[in-house]
């Protein structure tokens, strides 16, 4: 019997989690089927409820723009993923479906190996303030970050995400800032982090939400967009210096955790990384747009 992993969102036609996922599974010889399944807000209740009378799904990925709301619909929410109030992985517990989060496991990982040994900077600036801040922020105080500043559009948002953080973590010094770019040229000069978790980048057409003068040498710049050649913020900030990831190795590293949590077994992490670099190629190959994918699949 061939169970079933899906990707709820919208859109998700864009995503890579396919071909690496199916490329694990098949590798170990479970058979499973990871599927994408587009789903606009206003069918989201219906879909969560086809998928828990569904005998043959294991579980699910959660992306833009369901993973602060599918919650709500859920059976339970692990604590973790309460105090992130994001989820991006499902699973099942009979007939029960459970909401987690593997995108700090993700953002850890990348920065992580961004960082290579190296100290942790003490300060980092988040742009976003969606369910990807808010796996950054608890990341980042995993990493024994201990002052973070959050900017987002709408700057209310970003208070509010803040807020949140600070009744999780009252040791943490952390603050919203406005969005403008004199604003966050400052800011992003006095830290050593700076993580983009929103979509600006999706488009190479798109002016990067931070300017060069915002990086130095010496600082650290993980981007949740990937884009063939690197986005216009990732190609910003190491013209000036910075070093830089994009959202390929966020988006391996969360779906290793998840594939874990459904099976029960190690990620065969080689195989998911060549699947992925694959895939990544043969997109770039088509000519397509760049996705947004640390975390958000």
């Amino acid at each position: 019997m061939i169970k079933r992993i899906v990707l709820l969102g919208h859109p998700v036609a864009h995503s890579l989690s396919p071909a690496f996922q199916q490329a694990a599974f098949d590798h170990l010889g479970l058979p499973v089927r990871y599927e994408l399944m587009d789903v606009s807000p206003k069918g989201l209740a219906a879909a969560v409820a086809a998928l828990r009378a569904d005998p043959d799904l294991i579980g699910a990925n959660v992306t833009i723009p369901h993973k602060e709301t599918i919650g709500a619909l859920l059976d339970s929410v692990t604590e973790e993923t309460t105090a992130i109030g994001a989820v991006n992985t499902i699973t099942r517990a009979g007939s029960r479906l459970v909401g987690r989060n593997t995108d700090v496991a993700g953002l850890r990982g990348a920065l992580d190996a961004l960082l290579d040994g190296r100290r942790t900077p003490r300060a980092a600036l988040i742009l976003g303030a969606g369910g990807a801040a808010r796996a950054a922020v608890a990341a980042l105080v995993g990493a024994a970050v201990g002052q973070i500043s959050i900017t987002n559009r709408h700057l209310r948002r970003a208070e509010q995400v803040a807020a949140a953080a600070s009744k999780t973590w009252p040791h943490l010094a952390i603050r919203a800032v406005p969005w403008h770019e004199s604003i966050l040229v400052e800011e992003a000069a006095r830290v050593g982090i700076v993580i983009n978790a929103t979509s600006l980048g999706l488009s190479l057409k798109d002016v990067p939400p931070l300017p060069a003068a915002a990086f130095r040498e010496g600082q650290f710049l993980i981007d949740a967009v990937y884009a063939p050649g690197g986005t216009p913020l990732v190609r910003s900030a190491r013209a000036a210096g910075a070093e830089a990831a994009d959202g390929l190795e966020m988006l391996l590293l969360q779906g290793a955790a998840s594939f874990e949590l459904w099976t029960g077994r190690p990620a065969p992490i080689s195989i998911m990384r060549d699947a992925l670099a694959a895939a990544a190629a043969s997109s770039t190959h088509a000519g397509e747009s760049p996705a947004v994918i640390g975390g958000a699949q």
